[in-house]
């Protein structure tokens, strides 16, 4: 059997702190902004906070698989910082070859380069537009195989026991097959709205069987963001966890310079709890579903396949120790202080003591 649709590979990169989307249009090709995402961002029932900037990036060729095709290239840039990189590639294969593709596609990445290659560009362009810029290492992909019709035609159902085996591994990204349970398991989060379509979420695939598919993408896409600012933040506060640990076990002087580099720690701790909490909170409430039940569904059981909840504990635990270890610095700070006070007034004590000495001698 054959399917007949397209191959959508998603990117997201974190690139700064804050984006401003209108400044940003400003410096990008009028030509190039999505014209029905200007009129309408999005359905009614995806509500975005602050409606993301859309971009047609025109095309370029890219290797899948053995052969060299044209992938239409746009991009979605969020206000919270992430752009997203999708390609778009034709897509007329035997389901059989679906397994080598995902797992040569998420194994060694060849589209994962070209899509650093086009945010670089990009990002040449709108840094004017971004704050605290800066693109780094970090990069989730996520691929969805979308399905027009399958050759020849049968119902879904049917297909999926005819193919499940196959299908089951590429979504898994696994050249070979699988064991009839793990089968199972990829399909037990499959979804359908209606007889003739299909949705199955996994780690790094997606398969739609559906010819109004936007919306699902936009949801996909937004989960991916998701993933990529969480895995960033939860980085970022790892390194300043292990530099403020050793800070905390370092004693406090009483001498001004001496405490100079614990005020600064403190000042910076601030900062980044207030930056990290600021953001994971806007990255959080950045689109709401309302009224359509599907893609509330979509939302959550592939938030479940990517692990976003346990993302999420683990930034907002690392935050909670932050601010542990900012209330052990600013009582240390305030300890120190205390006691170089304590100093002084003794030294006054003394010095008059000794000039009332010294007059009375005199």
């Amino acid at each position: 059997m054959r399917i007949v649709g397209q191959l959508i590979g998603l990117f997201s990169f974190d690139i700064g702190y804050e984006i401003d989307l209108d400044r940003a249009r400003v410096l990008t090709d009028p030509g190039e902004t999505d014209a029905q995402a200007r009129r309408r961002a999005a359905p009614p029932y995806l509500a975005y906070a602050s409606p993301p900037l859309r971009l047609r990036l025109g095309s370029r060729d890219v290797r899948l698989g053995d052969a060299t095709v044209a992938a239409a290239v746009s991009a979605v840039i969020h206000d919270f910082g992430a752009v997203t990189v999708a390609f778009r590639m034709p897509l007329d294969c035997a389901v059989t070859s679906l397994p080598p593709l995902t797992a040569t596609l998420t194994g060694a990445g060849p589209l994962e380069g070209e899509a650093r290659r086009v945010l670089e560009h990009l990002f040449a362009r709108i840094a004017p537009a971004v704050s605290k810029p800066g693109l780094n290492p970090f990069v989730e992909d996520y691929y969805v195989i979308q399905t027009d019709h399958i050759d020849p035609p049968v119902a879904v159902d049917e297909w999926i026991a005819q193919t499940r085996g196959p299908l089951a591994s590429a979504l898994r990204c696994e050249p070979t097959a699988l064991s009839e349970a793990e089968v199972a398991d990829v399909f037990r989060m499959r979804l359908s709205y209606y007889p003739d379509d299909l949705l199955v979420t996994e780690w790094n695939v997606a398969l739609i069987v559906d010819q109004d598919y936007r919306e699902t993408i936009d949801v996909l896409e937004y989960l991916n963001v998701q993933l990529v600012e969480l895995r960033y933040y939860d980085a970022l506060l790892d390194r300043r966890v292990a530099d403020t640990y050793g800070m905390t076990a370092t004693r406090t002087g009483s001498f001004p310079l001496v405490q100079r580099r614990f005020r600064r720690a403190i000042e910076e701790l601030a900062a980044i709890r207030v930056d990290v909490a600021t953001v994971f909170d806007r990255v959080h409430n950045a689109l709401k579903l309302s009224g359509n039940l599907y893609l509330a569904k979509v939302y959550t059981r592939t938030a479940e396949r990517l692990g976003l909840r346990a993302w999420e504990e683990s930034v907002a635990s690392k935050l909670d120790v932050l601010h542990k270890m900012y209330d052990v610095l600013v009582q240390r700070v305030t300890t120190a202080r205390a006691e170089a006070l304590e100093l002084a007034i003794i030294l006054l004590i003394v010095v008059e003591i000794a000039l009332f000495v010294i007059g009375r001698g005199g």
